[in-house]
């Protein structure tokens, strides 16, 4: 077994699956609109330009903030904004759990490799 031609298999999957599948349709649907991406650009401007401030040493303030969140909470109103975080935490949940469970098989998880400990068990997993 070659575990990168099965990590191309798993990537396929990945690609096929009902979370992936949703994630793509709502992105396409969130670029294609002219509202949408009014206000992405604008709230990205304003943060852009807020870190930009705080580079120079400028401190930030509530104020400046308090509009930020407003803009963000307007962006975050927008249903195809919407549509798309749902859709992106949903394929990192997915995403997430096939690293977990790699993890776990590996015992990459615990610092343990092939599923026990270290040290004296006569291999290279020290």
């Amino acid at each position: 077994m070659n575990p990168l031609l099965l990590a191309k298999d798993l990537a396929n999957s990945i690609l096929a699956s009902e979370q992936y599948r949703e994630f793509a349709r709502v992105k396409e649907e969130m670029e294609a609109s002219e509202k949408a991406g009014s206000l992405l650009k604008k709230f990205r401007e304003q943060q852009q330009a807020l870190s930009d401030s705080k580079l120079q040493g400028n401190k930030i303030t509530e104020e400046q903030m308090d509009e930020l969140a407003i803009h963000q909470q307007e962006m975050l109103a927008n249903p195809e904004i919407s549509a798309y975080f749902a859709a992106k935490k949903n394929l990192e949940e997915l995403l997430a759990a096939v690293n977990e469970t790699i993890a776990r098989i590996t015992g990459m998880e615990t610092g343990r490799a092939h599923g026990h400990g270290g040290g004296g068990c006569g291999c290279a997993c020290k």
